[in-house]
């Protein structure tokens, strides 16, 4: 086996970072050089705005690239200026970022950056997100039911348990939005029998082992306390500062004088 195959074969076996991989999938999308990639993950750029990644950075992303066979050089691009490199995908580049676009994330705190970053390329693609999503919903199913049942500790802890509520939520909407392709769904309209219907801001969610205890705070000041299963509470995604319907229903008037 020759020296260029050897060096072909390590270079394969390395992991590519989130600066590869993206730079890759904007290639095998039909951005043709490194300026235009660089204008895109600038701060001002369509992708910026999720992640970053400085120019001279780019272009050793794409050095990289290159230098695994997963991109190749094909002449400049005419004009005046500096000169412009034209790139395309190889065919290995090609499944390279059809896998990195289909999988989903680790870790939660990859959500802000990476999987951003794959939803918005698959956009601009003209791919479904649908499999992705359902895919990093079961990636987390453990580690919701772990952090969102957690009782509430410290500050971290609370931050954790808020994170995952957050990024559930975000993943819910993803799937929806993705089937319908369109706006938002309206809320449901319901019309209730119950005729004490308050709203209300919820201040503090007590988690128990079987159910929780709902502090609301009323417009005028007052404060209501439900208690309601866990079941219900995690269907419901109620969390601080949602606002919610209070509906009071009873059977019996009372009086205190």
């Amino acid at each position: 086996m020759d020296r260029i195959a050897l060096q072909f074969m390590k270079h394969r076996d390395v992991d590519l970072g989130l600066a590869e991989h993206t730079c890759l999938a904007l290639v095998c999308e039909g951005v043709e050089h490194g300026w235009a990639i660089g204008s895109l993950l600038a701060p001002a750029g369509d992708l910026g705005r999720i992640w970053t990644l400085s120019r001279p950075l780019t272009y050793r992303a794409i050095d990289q690239l290159v230098e695994r066979r997963l991109v190749a050089r094909r002449g400049t691009a005419p004009g005046r200026g500096r000169e412009r490199s034209l790139l395309r995908a190889t065919a290995a580049g090609r499944n390279a970022a059809t896998e990195w676009l289909g999988r989903p994330v680790a870790h939660l705190r990859e959500i802000r950056s990476e999987l951003l970053l794959k939803l918005a390329l698959r956009e601009r693609a003209g791919l479904s997100s649908d499999a992705l999503v359902e895919a990093q919903r079961g990636q987390f199913a453990d580690v919701f039911e772990s952090l969102i049942a957690s009782p509430a500790g410290n500050a971290v802890d609370r931050w954790r348990r808020e994170s995952a509520r957050a990024v559930r939520r975000f993943l819910d909407g993803e799937l929806h939005h993705d089937r319908r392709s369109g706006a938002p769904p309206a809320a449901m309209a319901l019309r209730l029998s119950a005729r004490n219907q308050l709203r209300a801001i919820v201040e503090e969610v007590g988690h128990g082992d079987i159910v929780s205890a709902v502090r609301t705070r009323l417009p005028d000041g007052q404060r209501i306390t439900s208690v309601i299963t866990n079941d219900a509470l995690d269907d419901l995604d109620v969390a601080e500062g949602d606002e919610v319907l209070v509906i009071v229903k009873s059977t019996e008037a009372m009086l205190a004088k």
